[in-house]
C-alpha cells in the first residue's frame, strides 16, 4: 500500500497543486475579491471612567474620522456597507501624546468571510481638560417700560443661581448668565418662563454644546407698580442763637419727588414729612443738610425714578432779628364798635403813632406797608373790662395790630381813645 502511495509522488503533488490552482481561479472568476472604501466615526470606549475622574475629553481636529478600506468576495461585498464595522478607541490605552490606538471589527458572521480591514489612520489625537464646576447668580435684564404711570418694583426667579459645568478654558469664559424680561405696556405684574443665557466679560453670547447648566429656564416674576408725585416737607428742630430765628423758609432740591406703590399705604401718601433732619440748635446763619429720604419712606413703597438715590440737599433760611420804629399815620387808625350813645376820636398829639416793630431783616426790608393795620375795639375793651358803660374821658385801648409775615409787635401798643357822651 505504502508503495503504490508513494509511486510517482512528485506528480501527485503537482497534480494537487494545480487543481487547487484551478480552484482558486475558478472561485476568483466566479466569485473575485473587492476592495471598498468607507468613513467611519470611531467611537471613544471608557469616557465616563475620565468624566469620573474630573476630566473633559474631546476629540482634536476630528481624527474621529477615518477611512477603512475593506477587502472580501464580491458575493459578501454586495452586502457589506458602513454600519458593519466597528472603530474603537479606548481611552484607558490614552498614552503621554494624548493618542489612542484605534481598533477595527465587524459586525458579520464568520460565514462571511473579509480577508482584510485597515484604518487611513493608527491613532486619535484628543484634547484633556479638567472639568470646571461654577454657580452663577441668574441676573435679570429687563427691555421696554412698563405702560405710562407705571414702573416696575421688584424683580426676582423661582430660582437664583445655576451651576455651569464642562472643560476648565471654556467654562472661565462663561462672566455671567441673564433672562431677559419684556415689560412693553405692563400695568399688572409680569410672570413668564424665560430661556437663561450665558455671555462673557464683553458681552457676548456664549453658545457652546461643551457646557452642561443645571437649568435651561426659570420663571421669572416682576412687580409692576403705579406711580405718583408728592411733596417733601421739611420741619426743622431746636432754637436759634439769640436775636436770630428761622424765617419759615427752606431752600430744597428736589422739592418733589417721584413714588410708586400699589397698596393703601401707597393711595393714602399725599406728602413725605422729614421732621428733625435740620437742627437749628444756636444758628447764627443758614443751616444746609444732605437728607437721605429712605429712612422716612413708608414701608413697600419706592422710588420710581431708579436713577434718583433718595438724597436731597435742603437750606433752612436763618437771619438776624431787626427792631425799627414804624410811623403809622393816626388818621389810618380804625375805631370800630362805639356804642350808640358815645362818640369817640384819638387823642393823639401827633399825626403819627409810632409801632415798635421786630422781624427778621429780609421781611423787615420787603414789608408791604399796606398790610399793615391798626385798630381799636371799643365794645372789646367793655367786655374785657367788665363795663356796661362809659364815662366821658380817655381811655388806653389795646391796639389789635395786623402785621405782614415775618414781622411781629415788639411791646404792646395802646391807642388813646377820647370818649365823650352825645348826652
Amino acid at each position: 500500500m505504502k508503495e503504490k502511495l508513494s509511486n510517482n509522488l512528485k506528480l501527485k503533488i503537482i497534480a494537487v497543486l494545480f487543481a487547487t490552482a484551478l480552484w482558486m481561479i475558478s472561485i476568483n472568476i466566479n466569485d473575485p475579491y473587492q476592495s471598498k472604501d468607507y468613513t467611519v466615526m470611531v467611537q471613544l470606549q471608557n469616557l465616563n471612567v475620565m468624566t469620573a475622574a474630573g476630566k473633559f475629553v474631546e476629540v482634536a481636529d476630528h481624527s474621529d474620522q477615518i477611512t477603512v478600506r475593506v477587502r472580501g468576495n464580491r458575493s459578501v461585498m454586495d452586502s457589506f456597507n458602513v454600519t458593519n464595522i466597528i472603530a474603537t478607541a479606548d481611552l484607558k490605552e490614552l498614552d503621554e501624546n494624548n493618542q489612542v490606538p484605534i481598533r477595527l471589527s465587524t459586525v458579520r458572521t464568520s460565514g462571511d468571510k473579509i480577508e482584510s480591514m485597515s484604518a487611513s489612520e493608527e491613532f486619535i489625537t484628543v484634547k484633556v481638560e479638567d472639568i470646571l464646576r461654577v454657580q452663577k447668580i441668574i441676573e435679570i435684564e429687563t427691555k421696554n417700560r412698563a405702560a405710562e404711570g407705571y414702573v416696575l418694583g421688584e424683580v426676582s426667579t423661582e430660582q437664583n443661581a445655576l451651576n455651569v459645568s464642562g472643560p476648565e478654558s471654556v467654562v472661565k469664559e462663561v462672566s455671567k448668565a441673564v433672562v431677559s424680561l419684556d415689560l412693553a405696556g405692563a400695568k399688572d405684574d409680569v410672570s413668564m418662563l424665560l430661556p437663561i443665557e450665558l455671555y462673557d466679560d464683553e458681552g457676548k453670547r456664549i453658545v457652546d454644546t461643551r457646557l452642561t447648566t443645571s437649568i435651561n429656564q426659570v420663571q421669572c416674576i416682576a412687580v409692576i407698580l403705579g406711580t405718583k408725585e408728592v411733596p417733601v416737607t421739611l420741619v426743622p428742630k431746636g432754637i436759634e442763637a439769640r436775636g436770630y430765628g428761622y424765617i419759615g423758609k427752606m431752600l430744597q432740591e428736589p422739592e418733589t419727588v417721584l413714588v410708586a406703590g400699589k397698596n393703601t399705604v401707597f393711595n393714602n401718601l399725599k406728602e413725605i414729612k422729614v421732621e428733625g433732619a435740620l437742627d437749628l440748635t444756636g444758628a447764627r446763619e443758614n443751616v444746609t443738610a444732605t437728607i437721605d429720604l429712605k429712612e422716612y419712606l413708608p414701608d413697600t413703597i419706592i422710588f420710581a425714578d431708579k436713577n434718583f438715590n433718595g438724597e436731597i440737599k435742603a437750606t433752612a433760611i436763618v437771619e438776624k432779628e431787626v427792631a425799627i420804629e414804624y410811623p403809622y399815620p393816626v388818621e389810618d387808625i380804625l375805631v370800630e364798635n362805639i356804642p350808640a350813645e358815645y362818640e369817640a376820636e384819638i387823642a393823639a398829639e401827633n399825626r403819627v403813632f409810632p409801632l415798635s416793630l421786630i422781624g427778621f431783616q429780609s421781611a423787615i426790608e420787603e414789608m408791604d406797608e399796606t398790610a399793615i393795620r391798626v385798630k381799636a375795639d371799643i365794645a372789646l375793651y367793655m367786655e374785657e373790662e367788665g363795663l356796661s358803660e362809659l364815662t366821658d374821658g380817655t381811655y388806653e385801648i389795646s391796639g389789635i395790630i395786623q402785621l405782614p409775615e415775618g414781622v411781629w409787635i415788639n411791646e404792646d401798643t395802646v391807642v388813646p381813645i377820647k370818649i365823650t357822651s352825645k348826652k
